[in-house]
C-alpha cells in the first residue's frame, strides 16, 4: 500500500512539472506631479518628440514612427496663430501614430512589435493611448496609458501613467506563480522606466522660455 501511494505522489508530483502554456500577465500604474506649468507640458508634449519618452525604458526600442493622421481644431481658439506663439494654445489635437519597437528580451521569441498610438491633445488635459496592433512572439498584448492635467492650479502637471501586458509563458504547472511574477515585475519596471523618460524628457526643456518645433521627426 505504502508503494502503492508514494508511486501516486510521484505521479502527482511528475504532472505538476508538466510544462504547459501559460497565460500571465502584468499590470502596474503610477502618478507623478512634474514641476512644470500644464502649459509648458503641453507646448513640450506638442512640439518635441514625446514618443521615445512615452515608450520608454520598458525593454523597447523606437526603431520606426509614421503619422497615420492628425487633425486640428481651432474652433475654440479665436486666435490660433498668435496664441500658439504666445504658447497659450487652445487649439485641440488629436492624432495616431503607428510604431514600431525592437524588442529586446529574449525570452519573449520576437525582435519586434508594431504599435497603435491615439494621442488627444486638449486645452486642460492630455491623453495618449499606445497599444499593439497584434501579438508578437509570447507577447500577446502590450498597452499603455498618459494622462496629464494641471495640478497646483496650473503651475504643475500630474502625469498619470498605466502599462498592461498579457504573456504567454512555457512553465511547469507548479511553477506558474514565479511566471505571474516575473512578468508583474516586467510591468513594474517597465512603468518605473516611462516615469523616468518621462520626467527626464521635461525636464530638458522645461526651463526654456520659448519651445521651439521639432522639425526632425
Amino acid at each position: 500500500m505504502g508503494v502503492v501511494f508514494t508511486l501516486v505522489l510521484l505521479g502527482a508530483f511528475a504532472w505538476q512539472l508538466r510544462p504547459i502554456e501559460h497565460v500571465t500577465s502584468g499590470k502596474a500604474t503610477s502618478t507623478v506631479t512634474l514641476e512644470c506649468s500644464f502649459e509648458k507640458f503641453r507646448q513640450i508634449m506638442v512640439r518635441k518628440n514625446a514618443t521615445k519618452a512615452i515608450v520608454g525604458d520598458s525593454g523597447m526600442k523606437l526603431i520606426d514612427e509614421q503619422v497615420l493622421d492628425i487633425d486640428l481644431d481651432t474652433s475654440r481658439d479665436d486666435r490660433p496663430l498668435l496664441n500658439a506663439l504666445r504658447g497659450k494654445s487652445k487649439t485641440d489635437l488629436v492624432a495616431v501614430k503607428q510604431l514600431t519597437v525592437q524588442l529586446t528580451d529574449p525570452m519573449l521569441e520576437a525582435s519586434e512589435l508594431v504599435l497603435r498610438q491615439d494621442a488627444d491633445i486638449k486645452e486642460q488635459r492630455i491623453h495618449v493611448e499606445t497599444s499593439s496592433k497584434r501579438p508578437a512572439g509570447r507577447l500577446q498584448k502590450y498597452a499603455t496609458t498618459l494622462d496629464a492635467y494641471p495640478a497646483d492650479n496650473g503651475t504643475a502637471t500630474r502625469v498619470e501613467l498605466s502599462v498592461d501586458m498579457n504573456v504567454v509563458i512555457r512553465v511547469p504547472k507548479y511553477f506558474r506563480h514565479k511566471a505571474d511574477e516575473g512578468v508583474q515585475q516586467a510591468a513594474d519596471d517597465a512603468i518605473a522606466g516611462q516615469e523616468t523618460s518621462i520626467k527626464d524628457f521635461v525636464t530638458l526643456y522645461a526651463d526654456e522660455r520659448f519651445i521651439i518645433p521639432d522639425l526632425k521627426r
